[in-house]
């Protein structure tokens, strides 16, 4: 290059000068042409080698990202400005089960959540816009499968009038993701049963023990110890096989609502909550229990019992301790007291307790043998208007008068009736015995108001519900308008239809419906009005404590005006003294039941009952004359 530029130097001179130029003019212009296009040659060789070489390193470049998007594990894609696929790694395209012509202008399905409930396109969007860069955790789901992935966007450096363009680089996580998930569950759940293990049964006793208070204030505990009778020498000591066998069986025999775990070894707890260990706990504890030791005891096919031995010990707090370590060390002991025995049993830590564990099968014939021959009794409890001084109402409240035992009131029975199913009977037999009382009572005209019936649960979901009471009243010739029906917040477990048809059904034969222990569960004012009550029922808590406690009286106060907006009736029930009669009368609560004015009495001591209240009132009559 550097002797062509001289000899063009030295050619021009010799044209400049003035001696020649007329002679060699036209060989200078030749020669001057002749080098102009040497130069362009070789400037078009030059160029010509340099693209030679950049397309080579292109195509050198192009084989490296498509070797990357065939080999690598992760997933790789092409993005353009409106997050469409335009390219991607053999591995996404896989995943997605589209072809090479197929990916443009696709969406890559990446959501929030495994379910794909959640989308993420807007939100990708506008941090690209912003940022130009994003970093998390999404779920790649199709029809097929979903999939975590931990993923990077980036914008890639454009001049392209389409631009942006987007390149995404992820890696699958699932994996990663299960083992974390199977680590954490190490840590919460016994590796062998799934139950949950020591240290969360004992988080959990601890927080239903901070939870205890005047209305709910016991917790109890089992402790189940396993044996396998065919191990002569150490029968505690079970096969996984056989633990694993133990904690399905316990787990298709114990209700979701208790707490299940592992303890050590062949050793099982089960925590009872607060608002499940309520009055009269010894029954129903000693009936799980009793549940949990048939479940262990029964044949199978060929008339073999299982060499499982299950014994159970049952601590209560307060008395059976106070904290975590003392309720788990009580029933634990109490367990191995159970243990004496040959064949599966049941121990209580308190002593009292333990005397009338036996009883419970005995109770259960008992019931069923009163049941059958009609035994049962009614007492009436009268409701009483506080404005009127009058009796305006009577409620129907079960008695049983046990040959072995007494006259005993519901709650003493009641548990073990709800869970046998023997309650649908008894309903249907107060029922009856209400019609035959009401019958009378208009015949003597003693009938006051209308009498209030408490129906189950199970009874309110009977097929022939309906049927059995037209039948009823039709039998002795009675209207439907004489009653109360009291119904709990159970009944809104059924479906809202079929809720909404019965309850209608019921009110158009000219029952009265009562939403029962209003205040203390669940129900709302949608459901108030959504469903055709007349009234409602206080809960007794709520009345127990209206007179120490601020707050309850407040409560009280809003759900009576509560009530009156959406004119419903209001009944107080369990009033002890006068101060709560006073307190809930001033609040709008006029009707009124509880000892403070009369027990429960039977149908024979109704009369005295009025003609006292009719004295009363002339007395009161003469001092105001």
């Amino acid at each position: 290059m550097l002797q062509l530029s001289s000899g063009l130097i030295i050619l021009l001179m010799t044209l400049a000068t003035p001696a020649y130029a007329e002679q060699t003019f036209l060989e200078g212009g030749l020669l001057l042409t002749t080098a102009v296009l040497c130069l362009m040659g070789l400037a078009l060789l030059l160029t010509l080698s340099s693209l030679s070489r950049r397309s080579k390193r292109l195509l050198r470049q192009q084989r490296s990202f498509q070797q990357l998007l065939a080999e690598t594990p992760g997933i790789i894609a092409v993005l353009d400005k409106n997050l469409l696929l335009r390219n991607a790694s053999t591995s996404l395209k896989s995943l997605l089960q589209v072809q090479d012509h197929s990916t443009l202008a696709s969406a890559l399905p990446l959501y929030a959540d495994a379910e794909g409930s959640v989308s993420l396109d807007s939100t990708l969007k506008s941090q690209l816009r912003q940022h130009g860069v994003w970093h998390g955790e999404v779920w790649l789901k199709t029809e097929r499968y979903a999939e975590a992935y931990k993923i990077s966007i980036h914008a890639l450096a454009t001049e392209s009038v389409k631009g942006p363009f987007y390149l995404l680089y992820g890696q699958n996580i699932t994996q990663l993701r299960q083992q974390n998930e199977r680590q954490q569950q190490l840590q919460v759940r016994d590796d062998l049963t799934l139950l949950p293990n020591p240290f969360i049964f004992e988080e959990q006793l601890r927080q239903a023990l901070l939870s205890c208070d005047a209305h709910y204030p016991s917790v109890a505990v089992m402790f189940l110890r396993l044996h396998d009778s065919s191990l002569a020498q150490h029968p505690e000591q079970l096969t996984d096989a056989r633990l694993s066998e133990a904690a399905e069986r316990l787990q298709a025999l114990i209700p979701s609502k208790f707490l299940l775990a592992r303890q050590a070894g062949a050793n099982f707890s089960i925590l009872i909550p607060p608002h499940l260990c309520l009055y009269n706990n010894n029954i129903i504890l000693n009936q799980l229990a009793h549940k949990v030791i048939g479940g262990f005891n029964q044949q199978d096919a060929q008339g073999l019992r299982s060499p499982l031995r299950i014994y159970i010990g049952i601590s209560i707090s307060p008395n059976d301790g106070e904290d975590v370590s003392s309720l788990l060390s009580s029933a634990e002991k109490a367990a191995g007291r159970a243990a004496q025995q040959a064949e599966s049993a049941l121990c209580f830590a308190d002593s009292a307790s333990q005397q009338q564990a036996p009883d419970l099968l005995a109770l259960e014939a008992e019931l069923y043998r009163s049941a059958a021959q009609g035994e049962f009794e009614l007492y009436y409890q009268p409701k009483f208007s506080i404005s009127s001084n009058r009796i305006v109402g009577f409620e129907a409240l079960l008695r049983w008068p046990s040959p072995r035992r007494g006259m005993l009131p519901p709650p003493t029975f009641l548990p073990v009736v709800e869970e046998t199913g023997l309650i649908i009977s008894l309903d249907r037999l107060v029922f009856r015995k209400a019609c035959q009382q009401v019958s009378y009572w208009q015949q003597t005209g003693l009938m006051r108001g209308r009498l209030a019936l408490n129906i189950s649960a199970q009874q309110f979901a009977q097929k022939d519900f309906l049927r059995f009471m037209q039948d009823t009243l039709a039998e002795f010739e009675l209207t439907a308008s004489l009653f109360e029906l009291e119904l709990s917040e159970a009944i809104f477990g059924h479906p809202t239809i079929w809720l909404r048809e019965r309850m209608n059904s019921l009110e158009r034969l000219g029952f009265r419906l009562i939403l029962d222990n209003f205040g203390e569960g669940v129900s709302s004012l949608t459901q108030l009005r959504q469903f055709p009550f007349n009234g409602v029922k206080l809960a007794p808590s709520l009345v127990r404590y209206v007179e120490q406690q601020e707050q309850q009286r407040n409560i009280c106060a809003t759900l009576i005006r509560l009530a009156g907006y959406l004119e419903l009736d209001v009944t107080a029930t369990n009033i002890e003294t006068e101060m709560q009669a006073y307190l809930l009368h001033v609040m709008g609560c006029d009707c009124q039941q509880g000892h403070r004015f009369s027990r429960a009495i039977p149908a024979e001591d109704i009369g005295q009952l009025l003609l006292k209240e009719n004295q009363l009132l002339n007395n009161q009559r003469q001092i105001a004359n």
